[in-house]
């Protein structure tokens, strides 16, 4: 399969940062919550991910956290147009980047992340597959930079309860949207789980759904035979206003 290829290459594409690594990847270790930080300077601009950004890379393209998440079968449950434009807000190296690009061969991924270095190996993925509908967007922390009224369908994936002052976020992401384009959403069930990040560290279900319906998106689908351990949701953007 094309999308195999394409991710086989995202993992090795840059090998060196794994082999700088430090820090060995546990087992469904959730890669945006490190307890045993300590004092280590933190070399990268995410403010919840490790401080080493090779450990943090390693643990966000470990096998195991790539079959739980299914990225291909995420993107198919999509339904995406093969000409839509579609962001994955919090790329990381690019997991569900290049699965978004297979799905739209006549469209564009915008690939969004604050950190440069995850950037960076996006960037050496589209040069080791020749993938030429990729555009990597560096975001700030309170606006992810993406074209106005241009984007179909935005997809974050364990980074929803990274993002700050949610409400207000979403109605300025809104505004990227076409009408009635949509947010799809992959993160942890709620509760003390075995992999992921502790409870409270999580945003509840429902407390997520009040925050989408005040920035004005309305829930539209949900796939709950997906995966084990996250929710799947996609959100349409409403007829409420979505203007600050």
């Amino acid at each position: 399969m094309i999308h195999r290829r394409l991710l086989l290459a995202a993992l090795h594409a840059s090998t060196a940062w794994a082999c700088r690594s430090t820090e060995g990847a546990a087992l469904h270790a959730h890669p945006a919550h490190d307890h045993d930080a300590g004092t280590v300077e933190r070399d990268h601009r995410d403010r919840h991910g490790p401080p080493q950004l090779d450990a943090y890379v390693e643990r966000l393209r470990s096998e195991e956290r790539i079959r739980e998440l299914r990225p291909t079968v995420v993107a198919t449950h999509l339904e995406l147009a093969p000409d839509a434009v579609v962001a994955d807000l919090g790329c990381g190296p690019g997991v569900f980047t290049f699965a978004l690009a297979e799905a739209v061969p006549r469209g564009v991924v915008y690939a969004v992340d604050v950190e440069p270095g995850q950037l960076d190996l996006v960037r050496e993925t589209i040069a080791a597959t020749r993938v030429r509908n990729v555009v990597p967007v560096l975001a700030s922390y309170a606006d992810a930079h993406l074209p106005p009224g241009r984007i179909d369908l935005i997809l974050i994936a364990d980074t929803y309860h990274h993002i700050e002052d949610r409400e207000a976020y979403f109605r300025r992401l809104a505004r990227a949207l076409v009408p009635g384009g949509g947010l799809a959403i992959v993160e942890y069930l709620p509760g003390d789980l075995p992999v992921g990040p502790p409870a409270d560290h999580k945003v509840e279900p429902a407390v997520r759904a009040a925050e989408l319906s005040r920035a004005g998106f309305e829930l539209a689908a949900r796939f709950d035979d997906v995966h084990r351990w996250h929710d799947f949701e996609v959100w349409r953007l409403g007829g409420a206003s979505t203007r600050l």
